[in-house]
């Protein structure tokens, strides 16, 4: 009788090598994609924004400052959100010192100033965006002070 070389050992070991080569292809999309829930969360999303903004304000213009306890706050609202979708502490900073998500990010924050027409090259535009959020009161302006 002879053996059908779909049926053999070898076969058998070529396509358990297909198998794992597809599964070690298919790993860092589902590592990129395990932070999809944080991605889409809004309260995250926006929160992460505002966090980016506010600090650029304040990184820009020395006449405004943080509020320590109100942006220390905001900040634990943000991992108690996260552990609430399931993430661990651990996780969460892997996605915040995640190089893609920082990217994206200062592109959202570069946007916003964009549309303020204000620069991080330009002190005096951030200081003017700095008590724009202060005065009118936004999620940015919340967790700045000036002086």
């Amino acid at each position: 009788m002879h053996k059908s070389p779909r049926n053999g050992p070898r076969a058998m070991m070529r396509a358990l090598a297909v198998t794992l080569l597809l599964g070690a292809a298919a790993m860092p999309a589902r590592a990129e994609d395990r932070f999809d829930a944080l991605r889409n969360d809004p309260q995250i999303h926006e929160g992460l924004l505002v966090i980016s903004i506010g600090r650029l304000v304040r990184n820009h213009c020395d006449s405004i400052n943080a509020r320590i306890l109100r942006a220390w706050a905001f900040a634990q609202s943000l991992v108690d959100r996260g552990i609430s979708l399931g993430y661990s502490r651990a996780e969460l900073e892997d996605y915040l010192d995640s190089d893609a998500d920082k990217a994206r990010y200062r592109a959202l924050a570069a946007a916003y100033l964009a549309e303020r027409e204000a620069t991080v090259e330009d002190a005096q535009s951030m200081c003017r965006l700095g008590r724009d959020e202060i005065s009118s009161q936004s999620a940015v302006g919340r967790l700045l002070i000036e002086g």
